[in-house]
């Protein structure tokens, strides 16, 4: 996956194809990882992070999102929807005993869900709005551009996070 202007950020068919594609992307990244180095504390800019916590928190995102696309399309008028929090770095708790593959594996069939969801909304959908605690009317299609920003910001951070084990901070 690549960053383009906001503009195409706004086509729907280029955000499914785009979700679409952000698993086996991750998948890659992680590719020669180590186990040990899972839980690693990452350097900076990443502090804070391990490379296992990446896919545990889009797990938990993408839960949040699924629930918030669901919620407006299958409701009338503007419904009530959830805060899925994009920023929230999760406690090495509630990660730890997790396996990277179970994960991945879990997130490429919620996406999968979630695109589905997307893929049976017409033009006029992806315009509806859910009424966000913080932010107000939200759309469907600002959540599905949002999620693809956050996509990107954790697939570089995944391959910062590799890169800087390679060159021997291991």
């Amino acid at each position: 996956m690549r960053y383009v202007p906001a503009t195409a950020g706004s086509d729907p068919s280029f955000l499914l194809k785009a979700l679409g594609e952000a698993g086996g992307e991750l998948a890659r990244a992680f590719a020669g990882v180590r186990e040990r180095d899972l839980l690693r504390p990452a350097p900076w800019p990443d502090e804070g992070w391990c490379l296992l916590a990446v896919p545990y928190h889009l797990v938990q995102v993408e839960r949040g999102l699924q629930e918030q696309v669901a919620t407006i399309a299958m409701s009338r008028g503007e419904p009530e929807i959830l805060h899925v929090d994009l920023d929230d770095i999760p406690f090495e708790a509630d990660y730890a005993e997790c396996e990277l593959e179970d994960l991945l594996d879990e997130l490429h069939y919620l996406r999968r869900r979630t695109t589905y969801l997307l893929w049976d909304l017409s033009d006029r959908d992806w315009r509806r709005t859910g009424r966000h605690p913080y932010r107000g009317p939200v759309s469907i299609l600002e959540l599905a551009r949002e999620a693809y920003e956050h996509d990107l910001e954790h697939l570089w951070q995944v391959r910062r996070m590799v890169e800087a084990l390679a060159g021997g901070t291991r």
